[in-house]
């Protein structure tokens, strides 16, 4: 087993063959090391581990920076029953890698540099076991008393699966002028070019392998767009057959505008640089894994010697699962939701639940709390839900306050409290699904913490007032639409809202852990904050909760997401104020008058409009919002209900992120209220399954991991009964099945029920 850290970055080869990459991002505190197993690799005799390290020297929204440093351990059973270990020390050869430019610009502040890679000034052979040793070093050796590494961590989940991909087709072939002098700043110079690019699609004749490029002139590139059918996260791969000194640009795009690759100038500059050498050779992407579904490259011949592109491919990146649920009904624009919010999910899953696999790859608390929820039911396995837990957690100040996404050494934006108050419910969801396993305790008296923190801004009706940092709940109708009014200080419904949800949770935690006093203060503390909200919010003369009380005066404006909140956290379904919020701010007659959700809240408008049995309704929301995605070619489920967008102040389109996991609520709908399995025992040993063929659905089935296997479901209308459903059930051994009032043990079974 081979025992990896370094920081910033790492690639490990033993004796020449590709073994890992790493490492999982983490706290310097509690600093995570891989285990690679690398035993089918070693061989009798002399051995060769070779690693390429890449230092940032800044902090990113997934590290924090520290020292450059690279530690490495092997360990192997000697002939005899002991073990041998070898590790990093300063008999260890180093040497500068010089065919990586070490003052490329950055993506962006989340992420590290762009690549620019030079192949000329790469012997190519440098991991492999008889390389020549002329012109490397003894690396220097750490002491770890003035080191920040003192407290090594296995790392809690497991390794990414990696797998390779090629692109499926050519989608256009194209020529870009090229600027007659460089800005210095790589991305500028791209996004100009891109105004003068033309394009055409290409012919049925060109496939997607030996992709044969003629040089235009001195003064012009040529442009290969290739797709991979859909959104997918990875290391880019080239084969390609050059000259020495011809450049390859490579703009990745998650979708094509007009057939154009588009950057944004502050915030996504999703680039690499590959500089050839002579010949053939087969490149790939070190460090900076991107997602993307098309690739646009720009080839800048050295001369007029053509260069061949034999293979487009990815190294693909995924969090692994043994098991995870599926879906299939009658409806092909449901079942293609369906596609489209899992693919998201999937692919949102690495060393953490990531908000976007390619403009920044950061766990964000909000975005976290939702995926992690999907994943009880979508694969059954908690440790990434654990790990956001704990990490998060790890960010707290001495105040109480957590920071908004962790590990994090990306400082440009404050605090979001609402997220913390996010970090706090998730407790109770992790619970709830995996069980007491003591992360509850042992993180206790930090959420007591966090809920004092909020606590210092009550007023006398207990109601929060004026809290300070990032005023974020939901963006709303962005990015040209409404925003919920919450940014303007006061009294903010929707952050007193996941407040009261906050410390309703906190009731539920003292009472496991056994904290009396606790649970007495929240108790009472909740109690009168949710009638502070009753008295003071209401808007009588709309039936709705405003969206936040400034200075005395209500906001006239209300949104879906403070009004859905307060269905979910605040009111009983029969109450004569949940039928109102119901008919002014969801039903069919209202749609318009409220600021609509954006995808990140459609969970808790489920969540509202579920309680009120009104899951047709929802339905015809998710048709209505995630259709267009679908429409407009998406794979993946997009930030917000648009893409594409004309900046305020230029004009010129801008976009927001394609793929944003935070919306794959219809995962969870589809498995809860179209199947009708609902968990009662973590893990799903005993499950009630009550499903619902909604929005005239002839049939559907899937299948939701639990922790004794698979279960399977089938529902479909029966045609002999008028209005009745058939459900069969394949339950494997472990596992209760509750329904009409019956239980079942495993095996397979048939279930008639009324629909």
């Amino acid at each position: 087993m081979l025992t990896m850290f370094a920081d910033s970055r790492y690639i490990v080869y033993v004796n020449g063959i590709y073994a890992g990459r790493g490492p999982c991002r983490s706290d310097p505190r509690w600093q995570y090391v891989d285990e690679i197993p690398v035993s089918k690799l070693l061989r009798p005799g002399r051995n060769c581990i070779a690693v390429m390290v890449l230092y940032y020297g800044y902090g990113t929204g997934q590290s924090i920076d520290r020292i450059p440093a690279l530690l490495a351990e092997l360990r192997v059973s000697g002939p005899e029953g002991g073990t041998i270990r070898i590790g990093t020390d300063s008999t260890w050869l180093c040497r500068k890698a010089d065919a990586y430019d070490a003052e490329a610009p950055r993506v962006n502040g989340c992420q590290g540099p762009i690549e620019i890679y030079d192949a000329r000034l790469d012997t190519g052979d440098w991991h492999q076991p008889d390389a020549a040793e002329e012109g490397w070093e003894n690396a220097q050796s750490r002491g770890f008393r003035l080191s920040p590494f003192w407290n090594f961590l296995r790392r809690p989940i497991p390794l990414l699966e990696e797998k390779e991909l090629d692109a499926l087709r050519v989608v256009n072939r194209g020529i870009v002028p090229m600027r007659p002098a460089s800005s210095e700043r790589m991305h500028l110079d791209i996004i100009e070019e891109t105004k003068g690019i033309g394009l055409s699609g290409a012919s049925p004749s060109d496939t997607v392998k030996d992709v044969w490029s003629e040089s235009p002139s001195s003064a012009e590139a040529e442009v290969l767009t290739y797709d991979f059918g859909r959104i997918e996260p990875g290391y880019l791969q080239l084969e390609v057959t050059g000259t020495s000194g011809t450049v390859i640009d490579v703009v990745y795009a998650e979708e094509l505008w007009e057939g154009k690759a588009l950057l944004n100038p502050n915030n996504n500059r999703s680039i690499d640089r590959f500089i050839l050498s002579e010949g053939r050779r087969r490149l790939e992407v070190g460090f900076g894994w991107k997602a993307c579904r098309y690739v646009q490259l720009r080839i800048r011949h050295a001369d007029a010697r053509p260069v061949c592109v034999h293979r487009v491919g990815l190294r693909t990146r995924r969090y692994p699962m043994a098991q995870h649920a599926s879906f299939r009904c009658s409806d092909p624009a449901l079942q293609r939701i369906w596609d489209i919010s899992e693919h998201t999910l999937r692919i949102c899953m690495q060393d953490a639940f990531v908000d976007s696999p390619s403009r920044e790859q950061q766990q964000w608390m909000g975005d976290g709390r939702w995926q992690a929820l999907y994943q009880t039911y979508y694969s059954g396995d908690g440790r990434l839900h654990r790990k956001l837990l704990e990490q998060v957690g790890q960010s707290q100040d001495w105040q109480g306050m957590t920071a908004q996404r962790y590990p994090d050494g990306h400082h440009n934006y404050p605090p979001i409290p609402s997220f913390c108050l996010h970090w706090i419910s998730s407790f109770g969801e992790y619970l709830e699904a995996y069980g007491d396993d003591g992360l509850l305790a042992e993180w206790w008296p930090n959420i007591m913490q966090a809920l004092r923190w909020f606590s210092g801004f009550e007023n006398e009706a207990g109601l929060l007032v004026d809290v300070p940092y990032w005023a974020y709940v939901d963006a709303g109708e962005a990015p040209l639409g409404r925003w919920p009014d919450v940014e303007r200080g006061g009294i903010v419904t929707s952050l007193n809202l996941l407040y009261l949800e906050a410390m309703r949770q906190a009731i539920l935690y003292a009472r496991q852990v056994g904290d009396q006093e606790a649970d007495n203060y929240y108790t009472r503390a909740s109690d009168r904050l949710a009638d502070g909200i009753k008295q003071a919010l209401w808007l009588p003369e709309v039936g709705t909760y405003t969206e936040c009380l400034v200075k005395g005066v209500p906001s006239p404006l209300y949104s879906e997401s403070a009004n859905a909140l307060a269905l979910v956290v605040l009111h009983r379904a029969e109450d004569e104020r949940s039928q109102s919020i119901y008919k002014a701010v969801f039903s069919p007659e209202a749609a318009g008058c409220a600021i609509a959700a954006s995808p990140f809240f459609m969970l808790v408008v489920y969540r509202a409009l579920c309680k009120l049995g009104r899951e047709e309704r929802m339905l015809e929301l998710v048709r209505e919002r995630y259709g267009p995605m679908v429409e407009a070619g998406a794979t993946t489920v997009w930030e917000w209900w648009g893409l594409f967008y004309p900046d305020k102040q230029s004009g010129e389109v801008q976009f927001s992120s394609a793929c944003h996991a935070w919306g794959s609520m219809p995962v969870y709908m589809f498995l809860q209220s179209v199947l009708g399995v609902r968990s009662l025992k973590p893990g799903h040993q005993v499950v009630e399954i009550a499903p619902r063929l909604l929005g005239g659905l002839a049939w559907a089935e899937g299948a939701i991991p639990t922790k004794c296997g698979v279960l399977a479901v089938r529902v479909e209308r029966e045609a002999e009964l008028a209005g009745g459903i058939r459900l069969n059930l394949t339950v494997p051994k472990g596992v209760t099945v509750l329904s009409e009032g019956a239980s079942y043990g495993a095996g397979e079974h048939v279930v008639r029920m009324q629909g």
